[in-house]
């Protein structure tokens, strides 16, 4: 009987390796080793396009990123042996014992084509991994900057120039100026506003034509009634019950009008100490007490003010240009704070009692409470204002506030303009203008798209899509306003959302600047990040983790949607339809993240995390051959002591190139950072301002400025960087 021969073996090319290298990027670690021949194509739609052998390197979308025509001086002389050091280095190899797989044909562009069986985005391949963002929207036409140093609190003048998308070589010059700040917050040469809005004029150059005054003629919505300190004082927040028992007496007294100013105690006053570190003054924070930074730290132009309790809701009011001295340019910030300290609504409980919003005014004399609303829906879950500017001198109306609450409903408010008295702030009692209630579930978040379309998102993952202006108009009874779009995304509460504000395109490809954007990016408890179009009726995953996502934002400077990853790792995903769900790294905290701050008139974002932490970076860094790191700034820390019951303030830090990797901590819930916003709706002079709320109860409002690498403007001036010819026409008149 002969022997049988055995098949001949082939050696097949191995998986595990990739897999191991591809989680090793998600960690941030060196740049993994190849388990295959560099020659080979690895088949993914983003991997990069090997360079060619025995010749000069491949054009990369970074060569144009040289500093060779910024104009900026390195701070010493290099070798020429140290700058090819990286060209040196080989890469490593496995055994020679694997045998090359068949070559497959190597895509033709280093742009990442759309994949139908992709759904998720890939890591970025190191941690000094960057690209540049692409604009989603073009504008042709001109846009307004500062002609100078702007004046808080004063008129501003400024000039037309070239905008950020007028073309590309002008793309290229701002984005590589913008790497080059160097400062905690957006240099005032570079300040544009980037946002669209379907209520602008066509060829709008101007702000008051950008964003326009909106619902001025409504002039019946402000009805309200002033209320007494007395009265008022169930509204406010109040100093916390020891015995349960009480408080549920308390709320029956308010029901059978019983109550008294004696049973709603004010909070205890909140201890903090303020100023450099090794020096610090100790300082008591009554309710409604507010202190200006200056008095501590002589650079520091910001403020800080205790509302009582904690905040989960801020927002800045947009007030037209034409109506900015008529206020004396103040600007305007509606703060909803908790009931109590310890006070923790649950997600999707119904829960309807006494709340406020206060209305806070900054101005040259500083920061006060000029207004107090009380409302009967409970605390706001959030809170913004319409988009664009709503007020009316015939009706009395500073805007409209709207806002999700703790009874489960959305509601929008007509907030009168009134003055602040002698003894203190004004009590108004007002109802809603607009209510929206679902019977099957709460509204938790939500966005205004732009003065008449906002997303909802609700406790079991519905996202709904209502129009508001429609009832405001009194076009249709608040009674019977409809979802347009009643779509199922998630499958637990959407807890963050956001509109991606670019407008759409016909078959032809031309943008619809006059409708709605269709485009909304989620974020909810189940892990998922969905972006939605409204028209299709259903979410499509672009990243899924382990964790919840509490903020989703959208920046036009990033070019998509702005939100966490895995490890709370800060991430922003491009919504272009080249790169579309890719994502890539833009900071670390050192914990979780509770809300991310963008603006639509400078590429600054700001971290509220919870272990106390205020930070800023810029979006628009340089590319892996600029010279510029990547820099985060911490605004502040706040520290909280528990044996005394008291916190302190730490500033003045230096940047940081990367945080350093913490252990497993835990943090108490006093010391966290709960929401950051940027005030980017009252023009440019206001676009450094930044406003956060702490856990501990106490608000700040910090003036942020930039400062230019080696203290100098990248291509020597402003004119040169917009590639205005022959200067910019003064609008200072």
């Amino acid at each position: 009987m002969s022997r049988r021969s055995l098949r001949p073996r082939k050696s097949q090319p191995t998986y595990s390796q990739p897999a191991i290298d591809e989680l090793d990027d998600d960690r941030m670690s060196e740049p993994p080793i190849a388990a295959l021949d560099d020659d080979a194509s690895s088949g993914s739609d983003f991997a990069p396009e090997p360079e060619p052998t025995g010749g000069a390197p491949a054009p990369d979308e970074d060569d144009d990123d040289e500093d060779e025509d910024m104009g900026v001086v390195s701070d010493g002389p290099q070798d020429a042996d140290d700058m090819d050091v990286d060209k040196a280095v080989k890469k490593p190899t496995v055994s020679k014992i694997v045998r090359k797989p068949t070559k497959k044909p190597v895509r033709k562009t280093t742009i990442a084509g759309g994949s139908g069986h992709k759904n998720y985005s890939l890591p970025a391949q190191s941690v000094h991994h960057r690209h540049r963002a692409v604009p989603l929207h073009a504008p042709q036409s001109l846009v307004e900057r500062l002609d100078g140093r702007p004046e808080l609190f004063a008129p501003v003048k400024t000039a037309l120039t070239n905008a950020y998308t007028s073309d590309l070589k002008t793309s290229e010059r701002l984005s590589k100026a913008w790497s080059y700040n160097v400062g905690l917050g957006p240099p005032w040469e570079l300040v544009e506003d980037r946002a669209w809005y379907k209520e602008a004029k066509p060829g709008a150059q101007l702000e008051q034509d950008r964003r326009p005054l909106v619902y001025s003629n409504l002039t019946d919505t402000a009805e309200y009634t002033i209320l007494s300190p007395e009265d008022a004082a169930s509204y406010l927040p109040t100093k916390e019950s020891d015995d349960g028992d009480r408080e549920d007496d308390m709320e029956e007294d308010i029901e059978r009008g019983e109550s008294s100013k004696e049973d709603f105690p004010a909070p205890p006053p909140v201890v903090c100490e303020l100023g450099p570190y090794g020096s610090q003054k100790t300082v008591e924070f009554s309710m409604l007490q507010a202190r200006a930074l200056c008095e501590f730290l002589p650079e520091n132009k910001g403020h800080i003010f205790h509302p009582g309790a904690p905040v989960w809701g801020l927002d800045w009011c947009p007030i037209h240009p034409s109506f900015r001295a008529e206020v004396g340019y103040a600007q305007y910030l509606a703060v909803a704070p908790l009931p109590s300290h310890n006070y923790s609504p649950e997600v999707g409980i119904r829960v309807r009692r006494d709340a406020c919003i206060q209305i806070w005014k900054l101005n040259q004399d500083g920061i006060q409470c000029e207004m107090v609303l009380c409302i009967d829906l409970g605390p706001a879950l959030a809170l913004h204002w319409c988009p664009l500017p709503s007020h009316s001198k015939d009706a009395n109306r500073l805007g409209f506030l709207s806002g999700t609450f703790q009874d489960g409903s959305f509601a929008i408010f007509a907030v009168p303009n009134l003055v602040r008295n002698e003894s203190g702030p004004v009590h108004v009692h007002v109802e809603p203008v607009l209510r929206i209630e679902l019977v099957e579930t709460s509204c938790w978040s939500f966005e205004w798209a732009n003065s008449e379309i906002v997303a909802i998102g609700t406790t079991n993952g519905i996202l709904a899509i209502f129009d508001v202006g429609a009832g405001l108009r009194g076009k249709i009874s608040t009674k019977d306003i409809v979802p347009l779009h009643y779509i199922s995304v998630h499958q637990s509460a959407i807890r963050a959302l956001t509109w991606i504000r670019v407008p759409s395109a016909n078959a032809a490809g031309e943008p619809q600047i006059d409708e709605n954007p269709t485009v909304v990016a989620s974020g909810g408890y189940d892990g998922m990040e969905c972006m939605t179009d409204i028209r299709e009726g259903r979410g499509s995953v672009i990243n899924r983790t382990r964790d919840v996502i509490n903020t989703m934002v959208f920046s036009p400077y990033a070019g998509g949607p702005i939100t966490l990853d895995h490890e709370n790792v800060v991430k922003a995903y491009s919504a272009s339809p080249s790169m579309l769900g890719r994502g890539h790294t833009l900071f670390e905290p050192g914990g979780p993240v509770w809300n991310i701050a963008t603006s639509e008139l400078h590429a600054h974002i700001g971290i509220a995390c919870s272990d106390g932490a205020l930070t800023t970076t810029n979006v628009l860094r340089s590319t892996r051959r600029g010279g510029v790191p990547f820099w985060t700034y911490t605004v502040y820390q706040l520290d909280y002591n528990r044996n005394d019951n008291k916190y302190r303030f730490l500033e003045r830090f230096m940047p940081t190139e990367m945080p350093p990797q913490h252990k497993t901590i835990s943090w108490p819930r006093e010391v966290g950072v709960n929401i950051a916003l940027w005030n980017s709706c009252n023009g440019l002079a206001s676009a450094g301002m930044l406003a956060s709320s702490t856990g501990s109860g106490l608000c700040r409002v910090d003036i942020l400025e930039g400062r230019w690498m080696n203290e100098k403007f990248p291509y020597g001036d402003i004119w040169r960087a917009r590639g205005e010819t022959a200067g910019a026409e003064d609008l200072s008149d």
